[in-house]
Order: structure tokens, then C-alpha cells, then sequence
């Protein structure tokens, strides 16, 4: 695949063009101008570029009263199976930790102690704050007691088994006619209220572990801890400080993995989907190629600027590389050039639509 780019020989755009030659780093035919004092101006293409070449080079050219002006643009990477292929797109990019939390309090009360502090390594369910709590302990403690107590239970069941006993006991004496109904239905119903009363004292033992639940649940929300894996960025409250459900104690951000961020032009989209493998290579002093996985492709472009935005997932397992450092992503696919820009290459331009093109 080739590129035509187009260069003016006005000699004021050619240094601009130089200026900006890292612009051209993908060119792979340059379309030059030629300027005459008597002849409108036309067009000469430089051939294919043979090979890579490691730097530009500006070649000033004088055929009598003609001059001719080339700026020769070089490949940064040749496939060897395809040519002149282009080069791979690169792009700047800022890692992001995948999660920043803002860690507060469910209930309104007094910190009693922070157990966590800036730089802190913590886990997932790590205690990093506890509230004053002794009211709700003393709750906990009582509800212990009762839920412990199966006095009423027992007391219930030896009184079914009490009663159980004379019912049957009227029953045999009932079928040998030797007892009268009312001492029958009286021991009858002495058993059955016992059964009643074993069943309402077993209700009161589930009631009291349930307040024990609650107790305890209560209690819970005097101990703040971290909802995730991660590292404390800020510690906002201290002892003895107020927190309240919109206040945050701690700030604890994930950074494994790291969320990589990149907007791209939109002539991009449509070229990089979901699941794609990009090498990333962090800013100074981190550097080093890691490889991260494309996990979003924003559907919604910029208007105003012209880009949609790329998230990729970066493990980070050993948290060697921080959060908030700029990068540079390059993806598995050719750098295109930039369709605002007037190209010979799939269009109906004529040399004179480039020459009133303005620069």
C-alpha cells in the first residue's frame, strides 16, 4: 500500500513542510511540485522509495530558470511479506488506575481510628476506619445472651413430653371406657397447649438470633473497610473527626489492572475492535513494551475534535508500573493518512485543485 503526499515548491511552504517532516514519517511517494516563471505549474512523482531510509533528507534542484524542490520521507517499519507497507499507528496514551473509590461511612458518627494512610497497600475487605462503636457492642453483647438462651425451649419441651404422656394414658383408659370425657379432653388440650407453647418459645430463639444479626450488623457499620484491592491515594478524615454519609474517610485507587486511555481520528474506527492486543509503552522512567488488551470502543465520536476514545486493560500484577504516567500505544494495524490533507491517491484531484489548494 502507498501513500501520495503532496508538496508545494513555493520555497516558504517547503521549510514548513521540513519543519513538520515528522508528519511524513509514513510516506511512502511524495508528489512533488514544480514551479516556472513562465509555465503554470505541474506535477512529477518521485518513485517508490527502494528501502528505509533513517532520516529526511531536502534536495534543492536547479534546471536553468526551473526549480524543483523534493523532500524525501522515509518508513519507519517495512513488512516484509507486503512491500512498502505503512507504518504501525501509534498513538499518546495516559494509564489510569481501573477503579478510584472514595471510601465512607454508612452511618453518621465520631471516627475512633484510622487504620490506613497514604501509600498504604490494601485488600479487599481490609478494615482501614472504625467509628466509636460502644453502644452498638453492647447491643452485640446482649443479643449474644438472649440468643444463646434455650431455657424456654427445654422448659416447653419436657412440658410436651409431660403432657404427651397423660393424653396417651387418657386414650388407653378412653377405649376401656374407664375414664369420663371431661379428664380425656382436658389431656388433650394440656398436650396440645404445650406443643403450642414449644413452638412460640422455639419462635423467640429465632427472634432473638435475628436481633443478634442485627446487632451485629450494626456493629459492621462501625468498622469501614476498603471494597477493593488497591492503594490509599488520600486520607481525608482523622480521630475524633465527624463523618457523615457524603464524607470520605480514605481514597483507595485499583491499579491492577490499569486502564489505558487513547483517543484516535475517526478514520481509525471500524479498524480496532474489542479483544485486540496493543503494545504500550510507558513514559520515563517506567518504559519498557507491555502488551494490553482493547476491553472499550467508544460508539460516540468528538465532533469538535474528530476522535473517539480506546480503552485498553493493562495487568499489573506487581504494580510496577504507576497510575496517572502518560504512554504511547501502537496498534496492530497501518498508519492511514490524514483525509483533510490533499492526496493524488483514490481521488479525482488535478494539478490545479493542489495548486489553489491553499499553504
Amino acid at each position: 500500500m502507498s501513500v501520495k503526499l503532496w508538496v508545494s515548491c513555493h520555497e516558504s511552504a517547503v521549510k514548513a513542510v521540513y519543519a513538520l517532516r515528522e508528519d511524513f514519517r509514513s510516506a511512502s511517494e511524495i508528489v512533488v511540485g514544480e514551479s516556472s516563471q513562465n509555465s503554470e505549474p505541474t506535477l512529477a512523482y518521485c518513485a517508490l522509495l527502494p528501502q528505509s531510509f533513517e532520516r529526511f533528507a531536502l534536495t534543492h534542484q536547479t534546471h536553468g530558470r526551473r526549480r524543483c524542490c523534493v523532500v524525501v520521507a522515509s518508513f519507519l517499519a517495512l513488512v516484509a511479506a507486503s512491500g512498502d507497507a505503512l507504518a504501525a499507528a501509534s498513538f499518546d496514551c495516559v494509564l489510569y488506575p481501573a477503579l478510584t473509590v472514595k471510601v465512607g461511612s454508612p452511618v453518621a458518627s465520631i471516627i475512633e481510628s484510622v487504620d490506613a494512610d497514604r501509600g498504604d497497600l490494601v485488600k479487599k475487605g481490609q478494615i482501614v476506619a472504625r467509628l466509636i462503636s460502644s453502644v452498638e457492642a453492647a447491643n452485640v453483647a446482649l443479643a449474644e445472651v438472649k440468643a444463646d438462651d434455650q431455657s424456654d425451649i427445654e422448659a416447653s419441651a419436657a412440658k410436651v413430653d409431660f403432657t404427651k404422656g397423660d393424653f396417651e394414658r387418657e386414650e388407653t383408659l378412653q377405649e376401656r371406657r374407664a375414664t369420663s370425657a371431661k379428664l380425656h379432653d382436658q389431656a388433650k388440650a394440656d398436650f396440645l397447649i404445650a406443643q403450642q407453647q414449644l413452638a412460640s418459645a422455639e419462635l423467640k430463639h429465632r427472634l432473638a438470633q435475628l436481633e443478634l444479626q442485627r446487632a451485629r450488623a450494626e456493629f459492621d457499620q462501625r468498622i469501614i473497610r476498603s471494597p477493593i484491592d488497591g492503594v490509599v491515594t488520600k486520607r481525608s478524615l482523622g480521630p475524633g473527626e465527624f463523618v457523615d454519609q457524603t464524607a470520605a474517610v480514605v481514597t483507595v485507587a485499583q491499579i491492577d489492572p490499569l486502564n489505558v486511555e487513547t483517543y484516535l481520528p475517526i478514520r481509525y474506527y471500524g479498524r480496532i475492535k474489542v479483544g485486540d492486543i496493543a503494545i504500550v509503552r510507558p513514559n520515563d522512567p517506567i518504559g519498557g513494551n507491555l502488551s494490553a488488551k482493547v476491553s472499550v470502543v467508544d460508539d460516540v465520536f468528538d465532533a469538535a475534535s474528530g476522535t473517539f476514545g480506546i480503552r485498553l486493560n493493562l495487568p499489573n500484577s506487581d504494580h510496577a508500573v504507576p497510575g496517572g504516567l502518560r504512554c504511547h500505544v501502537t496498534f496492530d494495524v497501518p498508519e492511514l493518512p490524514d483525509d483533510s490533507a490533499p492526496s493524488l491517491a483514490g481521488s479525482s484531484l488535478t494539478a490545479e485543485d493542489l495548486y489553489r489548494y491553499p499553504h
